[in-house]
């Protein structure tokens, strides 16, 4: 999805599209969190990394979970299921019990438990945050740095933008959440419900958690509703008696009625989406299905296997890391550069794809760029053939 799925056209050098993108959280808790906005300071002995980090996120458990800003949003949304919840299985499960047996029952405390667990690894892990490069020593060096370039994804050229945040080139389908303040693998949006940005490692259980929303208030609400006839056909009073004595039930179906169509949208728009494989912010922004040839289709079932069928990504970044020693970044960068370079050298794995060319670290992905004529990426911009997917820089969710 990143380098791997396409090589780049322009002049013939390696660039690299994002740092520590491969690797362990080693060289990013080394290279990434004492610059917060390019600045270069020291570190502080025994914090750990998520102390020091950039960028807009919360982090508990010593960095093993990691949050947005607005991060108490998700217990807003916590009480929206646990309230209606509480009152179904006391006002209309407990009643139909005898009926309709322990199954029942089971599920009914079941489903809004998996619902519940499904919103909160939704909500606490890390959605791809993508590790910062350290910032230039010479600021006026990057403003030469060309803003945009080109690559080929799947036969299909795409573009990809220099972010000056984050001092990379964001890999396609990456993008800069202004909420979080970091670049998000495979970003889709940022939603406040579990707040938190969706992206590569939580959209599978964002999707569970609103699919499983929308069959919850269709089961509350078929229950409820047969409550109320086995009311009315126990009593000579007909229905209006039955409403009159179930009043839970009755106000149980107009929530979950009011909810369903809510999540039940949300879930019909995301199987769109991910049938076309595409994301919310690729849909709204480039308009694959009007003006633009998608390159990441591979066929419906073949898209719903990559996100349900597939080990979810280890994080780019290893936020419980602790610290060293305080010491210069980029004196440590060049130490991580060169032990990793003599490692390579003594193990007999320094390899390049042609003679001459440099081998490649494991520190960072690169495209490698062919021989082919020189193309300037702002004739597609201004061509309108910008069907790319990065951003510039700290744009707008």
């Amino acid at each position: 999805e990143n380098a791997s799925n396409g090589s780049p056209r322009g002049e013939p050098a390696r660039q690299p599209l994002s740092q520590g993108m491969a690797s362990a959280a080693t060289e990013a808790s080394r290279a990434q969190p004492g610059m917060p906005g390019g600045a270069g300071k020291g570190k502080q002995k025994g914090k750990r990394l998520h102390e020091t980090w950039p960028g807009k996120e919360r982090f508990f458990c010593a960095g093993h979970i990691v949050t947005g800003p607005y991060w108490w949003s998700i217990f807003g949304t916590t009480l929206l299921i646990v309230f209606p919840s509480a009152l179904f299985i006391a006002f209309v499960v407990l009643p139909l019990h005898g009926e309709l047996g322990t199954v029942f029952l089971v599920a009914s405390l079941v489903i809004p438990s998996v619902i519940l667990g499904f919103l909160f690894t939704t909500g606490c892990m890390d959605p791809g945050i993508i590790p910062r490069n350290p910032a230039p020593e010479n600021a006026i060096a990057e403003t030469s740095i060309p803003r945009t370039r080109e690559v080929e994804v799947n036969g299909h050229v795409v573009i990809v933008r220099y972010n000056e945040t984050c001092h990379f080139y964001q890999p396609p389908r990456a993008h800069h959440c202004s909420v979080i303040d970091d670049c998000i693998e495979r970003f889709d949006h940022y939603c406040p419900w579990v707040g938190t940005t969706i992206g590569k490692r939580n959209y599978r259980f964002f999707l569970l958690f609103v699919f499983s929303c929308t069959l919850y208030c269709a089961y509350v609400f078929g229950f409820s509703a047969y409550l109320v006839k086995v009311r009315s056909s126990e009593g000579s009073g007909g229905v209006v008696d039955a409403i009159k004595g179930e009043p839970a039930a009755i106000f149980l179906m107009a929530y979950v009625f009011i909810a369903f169509w809510f999540v039940a949208g949300l879930s019909c728009f995301h199987i769109y989406l991910l049938s076309k494989n595409q994301t919310t912010y690729e849909n709204i922004r480039y308009s694959y299905d009007r003006h633009h040839v998608n390159p990441y289709n591979r066929g419906c079932l073949m898209n719903w296997a990559d996100i349900f069928c597939v080990k979810i990504p280890a994080c780019n970044v290893n936020f419980a890391a602790v610290l060293k020693a305080e010491q210069d970044p980029a004196m440590e960068m060049q130490e991580v550069r060169a032990s990793e370079a003599a490692e390579a050298e003594g193990n007999g794995d320094e390899e390049a794809s042609s003679p001459g060319e440099t081998p490649r670290r494991n520190s960072e992905i690169v495209i490698e760029v062919p021989p082919v004529h020189k193309h300037d990426a702002r004739d597609d911009a201004a061509g309108g053939r910008d069907n790319g997917n990065g951003d510039s820089g700290g744009g707008d969710v």
